[in-house]
């Protein structure tokens, strides 16, 4: 049983280093070619006649409410199952940003306003005031890791798995980490990394890595923000370019788009099934290998599960145990993950493919659970092994680590490089 402690790799050390200040104080416009709200019309593709390089594509599983008082900018992919309500305030997502899998914005009165070139990683939570890469700092920033100053022209911002923003402003060129939260009235500053599982609650520890809840951007974060925000935008045309050829292609178990990564769409196969059933309500898209029957996910599987393997893939998945509700399975570009038998997964899970990254470079074991493994509520796996008869406990995390066989991670636990960190979930 792993205790949790504070241990930092040099690969996750705070570093503290100068940073030289540019502001950028213009607003990013929103794109006027594709720029619509995602009103009955103008779904799944928004607009509804906007050619598939420059349309929003809204997956017909997502959750919207007040269509008219949101506006997405051109080049925005809005995955299955997100959520945005605009019941109490406007909500602006701007050109080539993306919104995954069960994210969830609820805005003030005042609203939400999201900038360009944003990630919204999947199970996110948005909501009050909360402005995300509007404005900020284009650098030169210096890599904690390599001492080397850089600069970042074409911002993006990345808030990741299961992170909270609630009223805060995130400037661009910055990192919310997975499980983190960035409280009400505080400003990340541009080249600043809120770290995995921490609180930031005032302006001084979004600044002062002394405090421990911030490092420095590195040039590693901005190459994986500018390959996820490429990925998400080649998603977005290869959706609508399925929907053009038949609404049926983009809901419940059926095609995965073709994008540069993936350019053969492709089906998932099911009990040993090739399946295409666009009405089933959960989503389980390209090449997606479940060992289970149709008749026998239609028992084990909650509401709004998103197996979507459109951009890693395969996934070869086991006899499942259960799932509830909200869970998501995911890969990035060219990695696959393999799940194996009597598994179960609590309430929005998410279980991630990826590479280990090894002095640097993403060249390790890929995602992969062992048999007879229990994940519990808001628990994120992400580039990790879990082996046979393990546990992970409530809103935990296992990240760039290989898990031997009945290993129990505790709740609100960020386990790291193998050990190298281990430190608490704050909130």
């Amino acid at each position: 049983m792993f205790k949790p402690r504070t241990i930092f790799s040099a690969f996750t050390a705070i570093i503290l280093a100068f940073v030289l200040v540019i502001q950028v104080d213009a607003q990013p416009a929103l794109a006027s070619l594709a720029s619509c709200s995602p009103t009955a019309v103008n779904r799944p593709i928004c607009p509804s006649t906007a050619a598939p390089a420059s349309a929003n594509f809204i997956d017909p599983a997502a959750i919207i409410t007040n269509p008219a008082n949101i506006t997405l900018g051109g080049k925005v992919y809005v995955a299955p199952f997100a959520r945005l309500n605009a019941t109490n305030g406007p909500i602006i997502i701007s050109e080539g940003s993306n919104v995954q899998d069960q994210v969830s914005i609820t805005p003030s009165v005042v609203g939400a306003t999201i900038g360009e070139r944003v990630i919204l990683a999947h199970l996110v939570t948005v909501k009050g005031t909360a402005k995300i890469g509007l404005t900020g700092s284009t650098g030169p920033f210096t890599d904690p890791v390599s001492g080397v100053q850089f600069s970042n022209t074409q911002p993006e911002t990345f808030i990741a798995f299961n992170a909270e923003v609630d009223g805060a402003t995130i400037e661009f060129n910055t990192v919310v980490n997975f499980l983190s939260r960035v409280g009400p009235g505080v400003t990340l500053p541009s080249g600043k990394v809120v770290l995995p599982g921490k609180n930031v609650t005032s302006n001084i520890e979004a600044t002062s890595g002394s405090l421990g809840k911030v490092s420095n951007l590195t040039q590693a974060d901005v190459a994986l923000m500018q390959g996820v925000i490429a990925v998400n935008q080649s998603l977005a045309q290869g959706y609508t370019q399925l929907a053009v050829a038949n609404p049926s292609n983009v809901t419940g178990i059926n095609f995965s788009p073709s994008t540069p990564n993936n350019p053969t769409p492709s089906l998932p196969t099911i009990g040993g099934v090739t399946t295409q059933d666009p009405n089933y309500p959960n989503r389980i898209i390209g090449n997606v290998i479940l060992q289970d029957s149709l008749a026998a996910l239609n028992q084990k599987l909650g509401n709004r599960i998103s197996i979507r393997a459109d951009e890693g893939q395969p996934f070869n998945i086991g006899i499942l145990a259960g799932v509830a509700n909200d869970v998501v399975f995911h890969g990035l570009a060219t990695t696959n993950l393999t799940i194996g038998n009597g598994n179960g997964y609590g309430p929005r899970v998410l279980v991630h493919g990826g590479r280990q990254v090894v002095n640097g470079v993403d060249s390790g074991p890929e995602t992969r659970l062992g048999d007879d493994v229990g994940l519990a509520p808001d628990v994120v796996i992400f580039r990790a092994e879990i082996g046979n008869k393990s546990a992970v406990g409530r809103k935990s995390g296992v990240f760039n680590s290989t898990l031997p066989a009945r290993t129990h991670i505790r709740s609100r636990t960020i386990y790291a490089d193998n050990g190298n960190l281990i430190s608490k979930v704050e909130w």
